[in-house]
């Protein structure tokens, strides 16, 4: 039962085959049972979600629809504010945060029936690739529990994966949906941009509102790509100070035949060099869609990898710096004089980022312009975009300084940060992407594409993860934690 999708839990609750008081006391077992190898779930709101759960059966009986999600007990990432809940963002600095109300996206799923019962863990103000915190510890991967279930959303994915929630909604500003997703074999979707509310995000901190900073998005992972769409629907809207006059309504899906799906692949860039066996499985996946009758073909980019890993990296740092102690801004300002242009390494990045100084974040704003104007032209020729969503599969947990870490692929070492550079292209260009699972290494770890499509059209990308779920198998259950 615990693995069943959303979709199917929902139909459940409705028909009566299972009540919603039971369906949260067999996910409360599960967290139980398990939760102490993963630590995924780090905070419970159990005795208020019982309630809640009996008066959702007690409505549903009296004929009483509270909507979408009428009865759906879900977690929700620890980078949200939970009415009632503490909610921290993974700073301790805010470890005793109760909330008064819900972030905007949260109230939402609550609006359509949703169960908020527990939150999942996130690093440090949920800027890294992997989770863990001083307050809650270090979150593993069920299919190893050596390795990261990859970060910040990683909480989310490792209860997803494990059959401890149906349901999760996660933030992304370099892969932290897309990630995880790829890391534990699950369906993240990143929304183009602003059209999920990230009001009640943490960061910022605790009573500021963050209405968008030009990179950030929110939205769901599931273990469907129907449960994605059911969510997005809920999800995509304008925010609250926005919707007395705005509407948003997003295009359906280009086309529901994959003999009409025009697919573009990248499949490697020697600018980012992936780990071989990603690079196969997203090239078996364009053979299988080719066989289905989709036309398929080596993407014709614009541009260069290495150019929008420029502006992506030009519009991250400043966002990601904000806060950072003056003292500490004044080094890296003095050490970005020391920088020569013709510097790719990670410490050149991140220091011309964070010293850019506003006449010239103009220019770079431009150039985003420019290449979002590319994007466009780009997706009259395809529908999708086939791509890598990270250089590696799920890795060692690894806590050492930022600057001691590495990943290995292919054999050669690398420098962590090439972690974010395939997450960039789509976050730079406000692009949706769903990222779908598509197989196993030979080491039994999940690998997941990323399916982009053109702005604002979400529907499509979706579909199309449907379309690769049906041919390439879509969610796996970790070999350690099968239901019981």
């Amino acid at each position: 039962m615990l693995y069943k999708s959303a979709n199917e839990l929902l139909s459940s609750i409705r028909d009566k085959k299972i009540s919603s008081v039971e369906l949260l006391e067999a996910l409360l077992r599960r967290i139980e049972n398990i939760n102490p190898q993963i630590n995924a779930v780090v905070t419970l709101d159990s005795e208020r979600a019982l309630k809640k759960a009996k008066e959702a059966d007690t409505d549903l009986a009296k004929g009483k629809n509270w909507g979408l999600l009428h009865g759906l007990p879900m977690t929700i990432k620890d980078a949200y504010e939970v009415e009632g809940v503490v909610s921290t963002g993974g700073n301790p600095i805010w470890k005793n945060n109760i909330p008064s109300k819900n972030a905007e996206a949260v109230q939402r799923l609550v609006n359509e029936g949703a169960i908020i019962f527990g939150k999942t863990n996130v690093p440090l103000n949920s800027a890294d690739l992997q989770s863990y915190n001083e307050i809650y510890g270090t979150t593993n991967n069920p299919w190893d529990l050596d390795k990261t279930p990859g970060g910040s959303s990683g909480g989310s994915a490792a209860a997803l994966a494990s059959g401890m929630t149906p349901l999760e909604l996660g933030s992304d500003i370099g892969g932290s949906i897309r990630t995880p997703a790829h890391f534990c074999g699950l369906f993240g979707h990143k929304p183009s941009y602003n059209i999920v509310s990230e009001v009640g995000h943490l960061p910022p901190p605790p009573g500021l509102v963050l209405t968008g900073n030009g990179l950030s998005v929110a939205g769901p992972l599931a273990r469907s790509p129907e449960d994605i769409e059911l969510v997005l629907g809920i999800l995509a809207a304008p925010q609250e100070q926005d919707n007395i006059a705005w509407k948003l309504t997003l295009p359906e899906p280009r086309t529901k035949k994959i003999e009409d799906l025009r697919v573009a692949v990248w499949s490697d860039d020697e600018y980012a060099e992936v780990d071989s066996e990603i690079s196969k499985l997203i090239e078996e996946t364009a053979q299988d869609l080719k066989s289905a009758g989709a036309s398929v073909e080596n993407a014709a980019l614009p541009f260069k990898l290495q150019d929008l890993d420029t502006i992506y990296n030009n519009l991250l740092q400043p966002v990601m710096s904000a806060g950072v102690p003056r003292d500490q801004l004044k080094e890296i300002d003095e050490f970005a004089k020391t920088v020569s242009e013709d510097d790719h390494s990670t410490h050149a990045k991140v220091a011309r980022g964070i010293s850019i100084l506003a006449r010239d974040h103009m220019v770079v704003q431009a150039q985003r312009e420019m290449i979002r104007q590319q994007w466009r032209e780009f997706f009259t020729k395809y529908d999708i975009l086939l791509c890598p969503t990270c250089v590696v599969p799920a890795f060692n947990h690894d806590h050492a300084n930022f600057a001691e870490r590495f990943l290995l692929i292919n054999n050669k070492q690398r420098e962590y940060w090439n972690s974010l550079i395939w997450a960039g292209p789509a976050i730079m260009g406000k692009l949706p992407v769903t990222n779908t699972p598509i197989g196993l290494t030979q080491a039994g770890l999940p690998v997941g594409v990323q399916v982009v499509g053109p702005f604002l059209e979400d529907k499509t990308t979706i579909e199309a993860s449907k379309m690769i779920r049906d041919l390439r198998g879509g969610f796996k259950v970790p070999p350690d934690f099968e239901e019981i």
